[in-house]
């Protein structure tokens, strides 16, 4: 997913959740912070780095290796919630 960079328009062919973004055209370092996570398209606020006049608004449609990535996520996460419960049923009977 590409969008476009707040300070020159130039394409940049990363998603706005990337680590370390920058323009590969006017090389400005851009920051971005999630606005809305939920639905199908997240949203971004993506501005270059100490100008904040640039800031925009940027939607980024899931793919699918990052719906795997949550996917998998969710279940370990949830593995190591069901897990702890017994462990911790088990600690509170024992320290009675």
């Amino acid at each position: 997913m590409s969008f476009a960079c707040p300070g020159c328009g130039a394409l940049v062919p990363r998603r706005p959740s990337a680590w370390a973004l920058r323009c590969p055209t006017c090389r400005a370092l851009l920051r971005s912070r999630a606005l809305d996570t939920s639905g199908e398209s997240p949203a971004y606020e993506v501005e270059v780095a100490g100008r904040p006049e640039t800031r925009r608004r940027v939607e980024a449609p899931w793919d699918d290796r990052e719906r795997r990535r949550l996917a998998k996520w969710l279940l370990w996460s949830s593995l190591v919630t069901l897990g702890l419960v017994p462990l911790l049923y088990l600690a509170a009977r024992c320290g009675r």
